[in-house]
């Protein structure tokens, strides 16, 4: 039986359908991730994502396609994790837009919305990366187009979709040499290989509900550098009245000049926010389509005059943390809101954060480049003056707290924060969670490793993983060694690292404090 209308009712089960095949191969997609640590989550965050568009979807399934469609975008929007699942995200939000005055499609809307979807995630995206999520979704998007010219029937469109998905998925890693090093395909386009097969298995001529496409490691020592998180020297914020373009052709010109850029509002009003080495460039590029005004540029302490005997500075600091002792150790350094959690934030927690704060003025520290792309569409939403600060890790983000905390109530310039916390060099210290091999370096699964700076170390003990990371990083020399236990480790475990450290490095001074983080032993940090 042919297919050739889908209605608000149709969509709802292929959100549905597609979800369940994520969440069937969840644990698949997270053996693909590629971090230094072997404990991915991809799988995990794609799935409640895409979960969420479909609980929303489900409660408006008897109302018109454009309806259940918005509905999904708005509950996958709420429910993002981490990088894909807010690029999964951006793509149902352009879907949304292209079928936003209609009742039912036929083939042809469908393909054209998916270029619309495709297009709308790159949007999202200040670099977008081949190789990734984006070249499958493209790949997909104009198999579609090209087949939808002539076909009726969604079962053959979509069979046809997911075999060139299925092909773009095989050529990530000659696209992206980090999943060639690691022997994997791009988990994030494996992702969407899964959900558009699960569509696929929805419809009345396919009965299989068992995947054709298991992706697993070619290898089970998948172990490959951490990417490097850029500088972003300036914040600069305005907006621009009298605008005479639309926002994505301001994304567009100011799109190579800087990063974590954010262009909202609809014409004649835009409001700017990017990180950027050049201000004035920016400035300039953005006065060729309109009057710039309210120019803020470094000093966001300068929005508001702090009174002499106010007893707290003229902002908020929210701060993402990975456990109770790192939530405690943030709130004395500044921070009123920690968000404490042990995967990657969603769009909706850093909204509540943002929005729990007292201060219109708010500081997100991140300590997770994964949750940097939560953050700033939380941003959009959250109708405050929010400032992301990337930090990579719960380390720099504590040294990045102690830099805001020396302006004695003034904010330092942004480049002096993220230079503080760019200052410690960090390591994690664990159980590896599958065999790992990195410069030379093997690590079988369940022995003790250390990770840093790409680097990875061995050794019989945890405390011999970690003294090896601590030489790497120029302990010998001094400085002072800090040590945040978690995991399965107590005190009484933090003491002996301590000893055992300062017997190793006794020119550097030894501290220890609880940080309560479930995902590796310890943190480690040392600065001079």
């Amino acid at each position: 039986m042919d297919v050739t209308v889908l209605d608000g009712r149709g969509y709802a089960k292929f959100m549905t359908a597609g979800a369940f095949f994520v969440r069937k191969y969840r644990q698949v997609l997270n053996d693909l991730n590629v971090f230094p640590v072997p404990d991915g989550d991809t799988g995990t965050n794609m799935y409640l994502t895409v979960r969420q568009a479909a609980v929303e979807a489900a409660k408006h399934r008897d109302a018109p396609l454009s309806k259940v469609a918005e509905a999904a975008a708005q509950g996958s929007l709420m429910g993002a994790r981490g990088n894909s699942g807010v690029i999964i995200s951006q793509m149902l939000r352009g879907f949304a837009h292209h079928v936003r005055h209609r009742d039912a499609i036929d083939t042809f809307v469908f393909a054209t919305g998916m270029r619309e979807a495709v297009a709308a995630a790159r949007q999202a995206l200040v670099r977008p990366v081949e190789g990734t999520i984006l070249s499958v979704a493209d790949a997909a998007a104009e198999a579609a187009y090209r087949l939808a010219l002539h076909e009726k029937d969604f079962y053959r469109l979509c069979n046809a979709v997911l075999r060139a998905a299925n092909e773009a998925l095989d050529r990530t890693p000659e696209q992206l040499p980090v999943l060639k090093e690691a022997g994997v395909v791009d988990a994030g386009g494996a992702g969407l290989v899964y959900f558009l097969e699960g569509a696929l298995r929805f419809l009345p001529d396919s009965k299989v509900p068992a995947t054709a496409f298991p992706r697993r490691p070619l290898r089970q020592t998948v172990f490959t550098p951490q990417q490097h998180v850029g500088e972003r020297k300036f914040c600069t914020e305005f907006i621009l009245e009298g605008a005479t373009c639309a926002p994505h052709d301001l994304r567009e010109a100011l799109q190579p000049r800087g990063d974590s850029l954010i262009v909202a509002g609809e014409v004649p009003t835009l409001k700017v926010h990017i990180h950027t080495d050049l201000p004035d460039r920016v400035q300039d590029a953005a006065s060729k389509y309109g009057t710039v005004t309210r120019l803020k540029i470094d000093d966001m302490e300068r929005q508001h005059n702090v009174l002499i005997d106010a007893p707290a500075p003229p902002y908020s600091v929210v701060a993402v943390v990975p456990g109770l002792g790192f939530e405690r150790i943030v709130r004395e350094l500044g921070a009123e809101v920690p968000l404490v959690t042990q995967k990657n934030p969603s769009v909706r927690d850093f909204l509540l954060a943002i929005n729990s704060c007292l201060a219109p003025d708010v500081y997100v520290f991140v300590n997770d480049k994964n949750a940097a792309l939560a953050a700033q569409e939380a941003v959009k939403l959250s109708g405050r003056t929010v400032l992301i600060l990337p930090t990579p890790d719960i380390v720099a983000g504590i040294a990045g707290l102690f830099a805001m905390r020396s302006g004695n109530g003034r904010v330092p310039p942004l480049e002096e924060i993220m230079a503080a916390a760019a200052h410690p060099r960090s390591a994690q210290v664990f159980f590896a969670g599958k065999d790992a091999t990195l410069g030379g370096t093997t690590v079988a699964r369940g022995k003790p490793a250390a990770a840093s700076g790409g680097s990875l170390h061995a050794g019989k003990t945890l405390a011999d993983a970690a003294a090896s990371a601590l030489d790497a990083m120029g302990a010998r020399e001094g400085g002072l060694i800090t040590v945040y236990y978690g995991g399965a480790q107590k005190e009484r475990d933090a003491q002996r690292l301590a000893e055992r450290l300062r017997a190793a490095f006794p020119s550097a001074e030894i501290e220890y404090y609880f940080g309560g983080q479930r995902d590796v032993e310890f943190w480690i940090s040392r600065d001079e």
